[in-house]
């Protein structure tokens, strides 16, 4: 009998990413010892490039498709991402 095939999330968008040059530090931190104060610092620039990404859309989705526990993407932190679903939940 014949595996089932997985699927992979279409992911080409990531070749368009405007975080590619920078360091995925940037996005997601080096670790939890981070002082709070850095990492919101850390994380508006972060979002700063987001800001200007033309595939932000399709990261956003990406992240929340595949319940991305950690990081900057789409312009979102992982709170920010779940307040956004429970949002968007509510006017359906």
């Amino acid at each position: 009998m014949p595996h089932p095939m997985i699927v992979a999330p279409d992911t080409d968008w990531r070749e368009r990413a405007a975080c590619l040059p920078y360091p995925s530090v940037l996005f997601f931190g080096v670790d939890d010892s981070e002082p709070p104060a850095e990492k919101r610092a850390r994380e508006e620039r972060a979002k700063r490039v987001c800001a200007t990404c033309g595939v932000r859309q399709e990261c956003l989705e990406y992240a929340i498709a595949t319940k991305e526990q950690y990081g900057i993407w789409g312009g979102m932190t992982e709170l920010e991402r779940k307040a956004y679903l429970r949002a968007r939940s509510a006017r359906r």
